[in-house]
């Protein structure tokens, strides 16, 4: 099912050969952007479908979506998915990336373990893709480029955090998990992926981050990105331990058509920052 489609008119579907496609896949969801050279996004559109029905729906959608045939200049496609561990590059050796994963999760006979390296931080990204998932991208996009999700969260809120004085705390959400972040300038100093069911569960983990790192919640500011609406009872939660709250825009090198504009940001924010690879 289609949750968004928002088009910019300056999107010409004949001149797909100029744009770059970038897809983010859940569990639940399927959601990709168009952008042109000029690194402005032209189009948004999100799929959500039944959890049981993963991952043969990515196939029914893709299917089904003509736009998404088209020969792109670049496709880059992402996986949020929370089976992945960050440790430092000098100390990775390919031969043992799934030694690394299954010391922090379980991993099943259907997962490959893929790792992405993130120079300015010096981290490597282990992480697992299943296999049919990655079976699905080589065959529908034969030369795109697969990432984790987190790979792609982390050097933009490092952009963001390099503006800021003092340390910066960003909670995103997607598809169940909570991705905790904390930099002070450009160090980053603290990266968990929680599962969460409740707003409880949530402001648990939060608060035990701000705990561990000697972090005031009635000074220090949260920033928000991700699946979360402002009526919620995360939202709630959250404001009633934590004073000041943000919700994060487009992330730094992206321009937004006026159209998409009138869209929160933050709720795309983990596929807007896939652009940036």
């Amino acid at each position: 099912m289609i949750t968004r489609d928002i088009t910019e008119d300056t999107l010409a579907k004949k001149s797909a050969n100029a744009y770059e496609l970038s897809i983010l896949i859940g569990v639940d969801s399927f959601d990709y952007i168009v952008l042109d050279s000029q690194r402005q996004v032209l189009a948004l559109r999100t799929y959500s479908f039944d959890p049981g029905g993963f991952p043969a729906s990515m196939e029914s959608i893709f299917q089904s979506d003509k736009f998404l045939h088209q020969a792109f200049s670049g496709v880059r496609l992402g996986l949020a998915d929370g089976k992945n561990t960050l440790m430092p590059s000098r100390l990775y050796q390919e031969a043992e990336k799934e030694a690394y994963l299954r010391q922090v999760t379980e991993l099943r006979p259907e997962d490959k373990v893929e790792a992405d390296m993130l120079p300015q931080l010096g981290l490597c990204n282990v992480y697992a893709v299943q296999k049919e998932v990655e079976a699905f991208a080589r065959r529908a996009f034969p030369a795109c480029r697969l990432a984790h999700q987190i790979t792609a969260l982390l050097p933009a809120l490092r952009r963001l955090a390099a503006q800021q004085e003092g340390q910066a705390v960003f909670a995103h959400l997607k598809a169940g998990l909570l991705h905790l972040f904390v930099f002070e300038g450009e160090n980053l100093l603290l990266a968990n992926t929680f599962p969460y069911k409740t707003a409880k569960d949530f402001i648990y983990y939060v608060l035990m981050a701000f705990q561990q790192l000697g972090l005031n919640p009635e000074q220090q500011q949260l920033c928000f990105s991700g699946q979360l609406l402002k009526d919620s009872e995360i939202y709630k939660e959250a404001y009633r331990y934590i004073r000041h709250i943000e919700f994060l825009g487009a992330p730094t090198g992206l321009q937004l058509g006026p159209r998409l504009s009138q869209e929160p940001a933050y709720l795309h924010f983990g596929l807007l920052s896939l652009s940036l690879l």
